[in-house]
């Protein structure tokens, strides 16, 4: 506590002031004000809160300190007369013992000192009662052995499932069977190809035929068959590949505040990373947003960045990672 109960008295003013919100405008000083600092990241494993914190500027802004002194001077029962040039003596005699070449200490609040002011420790707890410890980010899960043989084992199934496919694409024999000539020759006859007579005696040309025929109608049919996977693939390559395309990014707007997911380096690796937040949490509703030449994931934004502070408490459990982006 100082020895001066003038100087504890006028610090304890400004600092109310600042407390509550207020500007205060020191006459041949300049002026001292509170303000919102956002959420930044010291390094790769360290977030620094948001906080408030009290900043200086040359200009004259709010109320002037030797008014408040006239205020508070006739609150304590000074005659009127004498209220604006008692404040005013009251200021230069405070000035005169605060100010020290270029430092000004202001009892109870902070020092400002080359235009940079800085708070005291009793003054900060009372602008931040939540406190100003950096937060330490979670670290990210590694990639465990068992995951491995899961990723092989659905390799090694995908390759027998592609080896036994091919296998039953294997186009039918050159050679027919003589076994399978009579059911050849009985569909010609059904279909009016061979006459009453020709059914009678079987003879070595008309075997041949046949044989010929119904080599040249199985060879068609398999290649018919083979043909339509290939065309059901491309189908579905083309189907996959348009639905790619129509995945909406959105552009960044000046001035909001977004809750990010996570940054991408294509717009189809956000998307899924987007589907699959909104699978865990139905409540979820992320978009794609441009974020310089790689792609950001939000599931929420606002004018306000307390908002998507709160949202990102609401939902840290689920999405530990999350932070806070102000598009510039």
């Amino acid at each position: 506590m100082s020895a001066n109960p003038m100087m504890e008295q006028v610090g304890r003013l400004i600092g109310g002031l600042l407390a509550g919100g207020s500007e205060v405008f020191l006459p041949g000083i300049g002026s001292l004000y509170t303000e919102r600092r956002p959420a930044r990241r010291i390094n790769r494993r360290e977030v620094m809160p948001p906080h408030r914190g009290v900043s200086f500027t040359s200009q004259q802004r709010g109320v002037s300190l030797v008014e408040e002194i006239a205020r508070v001077l006739q609150a304590n029962g000074a005659e009127a007369e004498d209220l604006q040039a008692m404040a005013q003596s009251v200021y230069d005699r405070w000035i005169a013992r605060a100010l020290d070449g270029e430092t000004l200490t202001v009892e109870g609040v902070g020092v400002l000192k080359h235009k940079h002011f800085t708070s005291d420790e009793a003054f900060e707890r009372r602008l931040n009662p939540q406190g100003l410890k950096a937060v330490r980010l979670p670290r990210p899960r590694r990639f465990d052995w068992v995951c491995w043989v899961g990723v092989v084992a659905v390799v090694c199934a995908a390759a027998i499932g592609i080896y036994a496919w091919q296998m039953f694409r294997v186009d039918a024999p050159e050679s027919v069977p003589m076994t399978r000539l009579v059911p050849a020759q009985r569909i010609d006859s059904l279909a009016g190809a061979v006459t009453a007579d020709s059914m009678t005696v079987a003879t070595p040309a008309t075997a041949s035929a046949s044989a010929t025929a119904t080599a040249t109608t199985n060879t068609s049919i398999s290649a018919s068959t083979s043909s339509t996977p290939t065309s059901s693939a491309t189908a579905a390559s083309a189907t996959t590949s348009a639905a790619g395309d129509a995945s909406a990014v959105a552009s960044l707007i000046s001035g909001h505040h977004y809750v990010v997911l996570g940054v991408f380096s294509t717009p189809e690796n956000a998307a899924r990373a987007a589907s699959s937040a909104s699978s865990r949490d139905v409540a979820l509703t992320c978009g794609v947003y441009r974020f310089g030449a790689k792609y950001m994931v939000s599931p929420f934004e606002s004018d306000d960045p307390e908002a998507c502070r709160l949202f990102i408490r609401a939902h840290a459990e689920r999405f530990p990672d999350m932070w806070v982006y102000s598009a510039r």
